[in-house]
């Protein structure tokens, strides 16, 4: 059956430890492993099918507007590659928004492209898992695109939840879900806020700083591996111990520092010190770096509202069990 309508919808991540680690350059080598979760923001897209009365062909709706008679002409870059992909030939409007800033260090390109290829599949009749979402999403932006980005945020948009997520040597990825009473209470979140940087950047120009660099960054990223395992297990715990879990990730951003110089910032470097002036037990810069939220972890709840006092603009998340989804059909 063929649709005139799909709304979809992924949601963005945090990323807790192990970022970096899966990259192919790494991953083929040494395998990776990233702790990420699924929260409750969303990145939408709407695809309709486009009456052929309109001059134009393909009518896309983001940051800018775009009319064009030819696919090739679009110069949204994930819209293009998609549709290319699956040799998708028909007139369409597309049209995305999203419930935070893109470039903020939540995955958002890939969010865009799960829930894209997603609505595309079911307007032309099509069901798709969600890893072929998650693949498909993944060919798109490393192979197609070239961007030099991980697979973790594909699979974190498309599966949801809170994941250990393991990149094989042969590119396959096993998913193992952490459900404990901690997680799906939603008592880890009650402990964590998003701090805004006020700064937005492009992933792909500190990832491909890190990757000139990929020789010397080896040793710490196995490390940063190896504290993702520990970060899982430590999950597993009943009684969480906050202060352990803290100075994880606190070590993962020491070492994800020394990546590359592009990753943080004076501005940056304030609002951890001010952090670590209130007692967070621990947190760390979201994403490629350079920009975006800061994640931070507490042991006291009123560490929190101390937090929220300041001149910051912050964001209690929460956790998102469904991952991409079809919001309506028509």
């Amino acid at each position: 059956m063929n649709f005139q309508s799909v709304l979809s919808l992924a949601p963005l991540r945090i990323s807790f430890l192990g970022g970096g680690t899966d990259i192919p350059r790494f991953y083929t080598q040494h395998k990776g492993a990233v702790v990420s979760a699924a929260i409750n923001k969303y990145v939408y897209v709407h695809v309709k099918r486009h009456d052929v009365l309109f001059q134009e062909k393909y009518r896309i709706s983001y940051s800018d507007v775009e009319h064009t008679q030819e696919r090739g002409q679009i110069k949204n870059s994930i819209v293009r590659a998609c549709l290319e992909f699956l040799d998708m030939d028909e007139p369409l409007q597309i049209s995305t928004s999203a419930d935070l800033p893109a470039n903020s260090g939540l995955g958002s390109s890939s969010s865009f492209a799960v829930a894209l290829l997603h609505a595309l599949h079911v307007i032309r009749g099509e069901d798709v898992s969600q890893v072929q979402l998650a693949e498909e999403a993944c060919h798109v932006e490393i192979e197609i695109l070239k961007s030099p980005i991980g697979k973790q945020d594909q699979y974190a948009a498309a599966f949801g939840g809170l994941n250990l997520f393991e990149f094989v040597e042969n590119g396959s990825v096993r998913i193992e879900p952490i459900f404990t009473p901690n997680v799906s209470s939603g008592r880890l979140f009650e402990h964590s806020i998003l701090v805004w940087t006020g700064q937005t950047r492009s992933a792909n120009s500190v990832l491909s700083d890190q990757a000139l660099r990929s020789e010397i960054n080896v040793s710490n990223l196995i490390d940063m591996k190896e504290l993702a395992f520990k970060f899982k297990d430590q999950l597993l715990i009943p009684s969480l111990d906050w202060n352990h879990l803290g100075e994880l990730i606190k070590s993962g951003w020491n070492l994800k520092k020394e990546l590359s110089v592009k990753i943080s910032n004076q501005e940056i470097q304030a609002i951890l010190t001010e952090l670590e002036n209130v007692s967070c037990s621990g947190y760390k810069l979201l994403g490629a770096g350079g920009g975006g939220f800061v994640f931070a972890l507490v042991n006291n709840l009123d560490t929190l509202s101390k937090i929220e006092s300041k001149s910051w603009s912050t964001i209690r998340p929460k956790l998102d069990q469904s991952g991409a989804r079809i919001v309506s059909v028509i």
